[in-house]
């Protein structure tokens, strides 16, 4: 059976995980009484749900998953994200695959750059923006402005950047952190300023800001493999994002 999160204290088994963490920190950014985001469990089974906007985020354990299916269908979303083992049993058509990549983060971080956290929201997306690409598609501004102000302001989220002067040439986003783990999100560098070790160094500021935490980047397929692999994070499972 499916039920509706109504009190915190029923999610305090999961966040282990990377989908798990970014359920955890948006009930703990949001609270569980927004329209906009809302949870819920399946009992007896492990599994967590949550639906932020048109997005469901799964984090499934030994589910049942046709009655998963039919639930998720019925939350009005358009987008479900889980583990690639949970999609194989969901059924839903397949979009997006990926890995998802871990770091032990067992020792502290210590950047060798001056680095400035949390910097403007608006010279993030601006970055973002210049870093288009075939691959790579900014979010519109206005939600991501929203959104990660609002995690930032409530401690789930947080950003490092480098400037030249008064221009920003690299950024890294930690969209959702918890007490031991954290997702990132992004690691950008200006197209004008690449190659000269800037986003390992960036990369560097933001997990110094995230000490004693599991670290996790869900890895589009075949991007920036290698990035992060000299960095080094490590295959731990793959991710599904599927139409509903």
């Amino acid at each position: 059976m499916i039920k509706k999160v109504e009190y915190e204290e029923a999610l305090s088994p999961f966040g282990s995980t990377a989908l798990g963490c970014q359920i955890l920190s948006t009930a703990q950014a949001y609270g569980l009484n927004e329209p906009f985001a809302q949870f819920w469990v399946q009992e007896e089974t492990g599994t967590l749900l949550c639906k932020l906007d048109d997005t469901v985020i799964l984090d499934a354990g030994e589910a049942d998953f046709e009655e998963l299916a039919d639930f998720i269908r019925m939350t009005g979303a358009e987008r479900l994200l889980c583990a690639s083992a949970a999609a194989g049993k969901i059924g839903f058509p397949v979009t997006k695959r990926g890995q998802i990549m871990m770091y032990d983060n067992a020792s502290p971080v210590q950047p060798r750059f001056l680095f400035e956290t949390n910097p403007s929201l608006r010279d993030i997306h601006a970055l973002l923006s210049a870093c288009a690409s075939e691959s790579f598609t900014p979010p519109e501004f206005e939600p991501f402005y929203m959104d990660m102000s609002h995690r930032i302001r409530h401690d789930t989220a947080v950003t490092a950047g480098i400037r030249q002067g008064d221009r920003l040439v690299s950024c890294a986003i930690c969209s959702t952190r918890m007490e031991q783990t954290a997702v990132l999100s992004a690691v950008c560098v200006d197209p004008e300023h690449r190659r000269r070790g800037l986003g390992h160094e960036t990369l560097s500021a933001l997990i110094s800001q995230l000490p004693d935490r599991r670290i996790f980047i869900l890895r589009a397929q075949d991007e920036n493999e290698d990035f992060y692999r000299s960095y080094g994070f490590s295959e731990c499972g793959e991710f599904s994002e599927m139409k509903i």
